[in-house]
């Protein structure tokens, strides 16, 4: 009876949720597909694949309207590994778990865990291949996918094409502004931090959207559980900036991003000392990355892509480029296949794979057990990918 009376009380608890809210929506989206992918330490991999498109996940999402043009707003979201139902993001709302207040005429402030809504990912935008396995994440070890909690973000009503957005991520350390308060329990700041720690975080977006033409710049810091910045793929500043520009059915892109972790050393890349190839002098501190793209709408289901992105280290690590096409045919509205080709040349003194860095950090191939320690391929060795799947919303 006890049991009975408990669910009773949930099923008012959320009917009345429900009256209260204007809207309450459930919504998400599943992509599986199969890939491809050579040059790795550890041989040649064919296999299925979660999220090669773009990561599957599970939301909720409302709005109550307040009056006065006012409207309070939350979002909770989740992302999944739909091969074996695993929770991802290092925790089951690590995508975002903030609730805000958003005016007609003075903007939108949100707080909480903005999780996958970092500022840099809004570099979606330049990004010819839409953030894809194979795009504009590769050749920064998954850099522009930073993720942050603790966070505050207000941006801007759109006034003459132009808008501002701005976040600021705090750490909960009473002794320290900048580092971590513990090494658990708020999102992490880089592909190899999720679900860990993180320092201090904050960032600032400028956007201009005209009837054909897009201009967009950010600049972001993510801070390690120290404050420092020092690893120039994980917590480091990034400066980015370009366009886009449509005419007809083609698209083109254009980019240009700096990245920057003056604060790096051996320990924090985790690189024993005399481990990197001849001609490097040490870890990288800047890496500079550009790219241009185009896109091109064949017919009202068929859409493809093609681009090219740069990236070069200093400390003499090197520089590679990636070439890609990609191709996406819509089978309704909410369904579509894709697939994606990649090839990744290396010169001599790099090794950058096509995982993002979340298998294939900085550093050599080092090996336990004889297994590799990560997929990146030898240094001035290539690598290429493919894949293809589905991707259905709801």
């Amino acid at each position: 009876m006890k049991t009975k009376g408990t669910i009773g009380l949930l099923l008012l608890a959320f009917a009345a949720i429900g009256h209260a809210q204007s809207s309450v929506t459930l919504y998400g989206r599943i992509d599986n597909g199969l890939t491809y992918w050579s040059g790795r330490a550890d041989g040649h991999l064919i296999g299925a694949e979660s999220g090669s498109f773009g990561e599957s996940w599970w939301g909720i999402q409302g709005t109550e309207d307040l009056g006065g043009g006012n409207s309070a707003i939350f979002k909770l979201e989740s992302g999944i590994n739909t091969l074996n139902g695993a929770v991802q993001n290092g925790g089951l709302f690590g995508r975002h778990a903030w609730v805000g207040v958003a005016n007609d005429r003075y903007g939108t402030f949100k707080m909480g865990n903005l999780g996958a809504g970092e500022i840099m990912q809004d570099s979606y935008d330049l990004d010819p291949q839409v953030f894809q396995q194979f795009a504009l994440s590769t050749l920064v070890r998954g850099r522009n996918w930073s993720q942050a909690g603790n966070g505050m973000e207000y941006s801007s009503p759109t006034i003459g094409g132009f808008a501002l957005k701005g976040q600021y991520d705090v750490t909960n350390n009473a002794n320290g502004w900048n580092t971590a308060a513990s090494s658990t329990g708020v999102s992490g700041s880089g592909p190899n931090q999720l679900g860990g720690a993180q320092g201090r975080a904050d960032g600032i977006k400028a956007v201009y959207n005209g009837s054909n033409i897009e201009l967009l710049a950010i600049y972001d810091e993510t801070r390690d559980p120290n404050g420092k910045f020092s690893n120039v793929y994980v917590s480091s500043r990034s400066a980015l900036a370009g366009a886009t520009y449509m005419w007809g059915p083609l698209k083109a892109y254009a980019g240009y991003q700096h990245l920057s972790a003056p604060d790096a050393s051996l320990s924090s890349y985790g690189v024993a000392s005399g481990t990197l190839p001849s001609g490097v002098r040490g870890v990288p501190t800047a890496v500079d990355h550009e790219w241009i793209g185009l896109g091109y709408r064949i017919n009202p289901a068929a859409y493809v892509t093609g681009a090219v992105f740069h990236a070069n280290a200093n400390g003499g690590n090197g520089n590679a480029t990636m070439y890609t096409l990609g191709g996406t045919y819509n089978l309704s509205k909410r369904t579509f296949f894709y697939t994606e080709l990649a090839y990744l040349h290396n010169s001599s003194t790099s090794n950058l794979g096509l995982g993002n860095g979340y298998i294939d950090p900085y550093g050599p191939n080092q090996t336990q057990g004889g297994a590799p320690g990560n997929v990146s391929p030898n240094y001035g060795h290539s690598q290429f990918g493919a894949i293809a799947g589905v991707m259905t919303l709801f």
